[in-house]
């Protein structure tokens, strides 16, 4: 914007600041109007005097706003073109094992096959683990499906008869957003040092929920440190 682009009038102690744009081209009513209430005249002036100068400030800004976005979408673009190293690809896969492993043992639900189960009666055949999610009862993890599109799944450990399995919730309330989703997971069936026999938290669910609990509990503390 120019000085050129920009209205300026004084009347009485109100400047008006009027910005052009197409629409005020067109039709004055419907253009933006901006009111300063001056109490002393002089102070107005050196104010209308000092607009050049604010309009290069402003343009300034603009240019570091936008050179900023170009650089972080110059490294993102980098970034997708860098290909990982050995290491990176080893332990992709070693992860991407783990994944699988843990949903071949314990097997997973989508959230219409939770809905079917439970016989649920709402519109929406995801509403049912939607409202289960945002209590903090249950959670998903992102997995590939059959066409390779990413989508949520549930793993199966969490429930009794399709339904959230009660210290599942603690455990969730302990961490709260300190891990994601698919480390919960790896949490749950991974063998814990604060659980007797370091046992897998999943395997005393329904044996000994108070201890996976306190287990949680610590863990997250230790995170939280």
């Amino acid at each position: 914007m120019s000085s050129s682009d920009l209205t300026a009038r004084l009347q009485g102690d109100l400047l008006s600041l009027e910005p052009y744009t197409a629409a005020r081209a067109a039709r004055k009513g419907g253009a933006r109007k901006f009111l300063l209430e001056i109490k002393d005249e002089a102070i107005s002036k050196v104010l209308l005097a000092s607009l050049p100068m604010l309009e290069r400030a402003l343009l300034e800004k603009t240019a570091q706003a936008r050179e900023r976005r170009i650089e972080a979408v110059v490294d993102f673009m980098a970034g997708q073109m860098v290909l990982p190293s050995a290491i990176d690809r080893e332990m992709a896969q070693r992860l991407a094992k783990r994944h699988a492993r843990v949903l071949n043992e314990f097997g997973h639900f989508t959230a219409e096959q939770l809905a079917d189960a439970n016989r649920s009666q709402a519109s929406s055949r995801t509403a049912l683990v939607d409202n289960w999610r945002k209590r903090r009862q249950v959670f998903a993890v992102p997995h590939p499906d059959k066409s390779a599109r990413e989508r949520d799944v549930y793993p199966a450990f969490q429930f009794e008869d399709h339904k959230p399995i009660k210290a599942v919730q603690a455990v969730l309330e302990a961490f709260g957003d300190r891990r994601a989703p698919w480390k919960l997971a790896l949490w749950f069936t991974s063998n814990n040092g604060w659980l007797p026999g370091s046992a897998r938290p999943v395997d005393l669910l329904a044996s000994n929920p108070q201890a996976v609990v306190e287990a949680a509990q610590r863990d997250a503390q230790e995170v939280a440190a």
